[in-house]
């Protein structure tokens, strides 16, 4: 397999606001402005099968508090107003368990987009999900989360709900140089996931690791620890994968990542990573 990366130089554009990048937590009152109407949230698509987890019926949620240049997600993320369709949890849950049932899952989720966008929303279908047989996978940034304990916490009270907290690179500076927000919201995540467990919430952490080296990796997991060390025996280290789009965001932005995934391997493009 080849992979071409051009090099491309690119404006360094400043928020006046923020030296260093966007507010994640500005944006996400701005994106829920779009995707949020009373207890009705956008989604691109309600329910699609996916491998993930030996299996799980996702829907695809429209709106985000980060701009990761990775992500394969491309119009729900950078083009909510024309994306996607209000739907309420009661449309949502019906649309996930008459999927999940032909496919026998138990797992269900929203993911492709921010997960915590419209609380409202989240928790009536978060009460249908309780009273039924399935699981609910929350995919998060972990943005929200870590910057509202009392969000976390109130998340205590749903028992088939699981947590995913995704970390958006290995330290503060990669974490900039990927999202482009403000560094110091590189503790957000951790936060979240230190309220989540103090509450007795069911989480895990993954990382995105396709633009660390092995001591960026070391120093993550040992941020993980001090958080609680069990986090270490859930963690899911993830590497992005090149489709067109965000190959085209990654040479635009002059970013080469050391490993890909690649047909469900891991091709190392960079031996000294």
């Amino acid at each position: 397999m080849v992979i071409k990366m051009k090099k491309t130089k690119t404006a360094n554009r400043n928020n006046p606001a923020h030296k260093d990048g966007y507010d994640p937590i500005a944006l996400t009152r701005a994106a829920e402005r779009v995707v949020v109407r009373g207890n009705k949230r956008k989604y691109a698509r309600l329910a699609r099968p996916l491998r993930f987890y030996g299996g799980i019926t996702s829907a695809q949620e429209v709106g985000c508090n980060l701009r990761c240049k990775f992500c394969f997600s491309d119009k729900p993320v950078r083009r909510p107003h024309s994306t996607g369709r209000f739907y309420s949890p009661q449309q949502v849950f019906n649309a996930l368990t008459k999927e999940a049932d032909k496919h026998g899952h138990k797992l269900i989720s929203a993911s492709a987009s921010e997960g915590t966008l419209g609380q409202e929303h989240l928790f009536e279908l978060l009460e249908l999900v309780d009273d039924s047989k399935y699981v609910f996978v929350l995919e998060t940034n972990g943005m929200t989360l870590g910057h509202d304990r009392d969000f976390a916490l109130a998340l205590a009270r749903f028992k088939n709900l699981h947590v995913r907290v995704s970390i958006k690179g290995s330290n503060k500076k990669e974490y900039n140089m990927l999202t482009g927000a403000i560094s110091d919201s590189y503790e957000l995540p951790f936060k979240a996931l230190d309220y989540l467990i103090d509450a007795g919430v069911s989480c895990n952490a993954c990382v995105m690791i396709s633009f660390s080296n092995k001591d960026d990796i070391q120093g993550v997991k040992d941020k993980l620890y001090s958080v609680w060390p069990g986090l270490l025996k859930s963690l899911e280290l993830e590497n992005i994968t090149l489709f067109p789009k965000v190959a085209e965001r990654l040479s635009n932005a002059n970013l080469i990542p050391n490993t890909v995934r690649h047909r469900g391997k891991i091709i190392n493009l960079n031996k000294e990573s």
